[in-house]
């Protein structure tokens, strides 16, 4: 028999999904700051990341399925969460995106969430993104900003939603990813 979903008590669920989903990657940053860290544990801890975000997608999309978007901004956030990382479903996260462009509009979720997600589903499908919010670590001391559109426009949009320019961004990443030791530490731009 499915489980039934409860969707007056969704909030409590997605915050601990979501303290799931914060924590494996926490672990992994971790991780990868520490230059003595082997193959065999990278392999184990990304085993237990997919593990978590396998089940925590399938549990969103319980609870999409049967209660919609969640109706509190802290709610709504979490679930942001989740949805940002299902890459494995880049069809749901389009469908998650057209739920919180509704929610946005009705000003409930943050105009930010939205921006990462849409960013997150461009460069899952190899798009440019127009908010930068994409990175990723090609080793321990590089980070990669993903593909923008126009780095200017990129800044203006970035500005009209609260958040920080591209180059405060670049610089906040070097500080959060990149470990003291690495002698170049740079972002890297890739700009089309």
């Amino acid at each position: 028999m499915a489980q039934q979903t409860d969707c007056t008590s969704i909030g409590a669920h997605l915050n601990e999904l979501a303290r799931a989903d914060q924590q494996i990657r926490q672990d992994w940053n971790l991780l990868e700051q520490d230059a003595k860290t082997t193959a065999a544990q990278r392999d184990d801890l990304q085993q237990r990341w997919r593990t978590v975000d396998s089940e925590n997608l399938t549990q969103l999309k319980q609870i999409v399925t049967a209660c919609g978007w969640p109706k509190t901004s802290k709610d709504s956030h979490s679930a942001w969460l989740l949805a940002q990382h299902a890459d494995s479903d880049i069809a749901f996260q389009r469908f998650a995106k057209g739920l919180l462009e509704v929610s946005v509009k009705a000003g409930i979720a943050a105009a930010r969430d939205l921006a990462y997600l849409a960013d997150r589903i461009a460069a899952n499908e190899g798009r440019p993104q127009e908010y930068g919010t994409q990175v990723s670590q090609t080793d321990r001391c590089h980070l990669v900003i993903k593909p923008v559109d126009d780095r200017q426009l990129v800044n203006r949009r970035r500005l009209a939603i609260g958040l920080q320019s591209l180059e405060e961004y670049e610089a906040e990443g070097r500080r959060r990813f990149i470990p003291p030791d690495c002698a170049n530490s740079a972002i890297e731009r890739k700009i089309q």
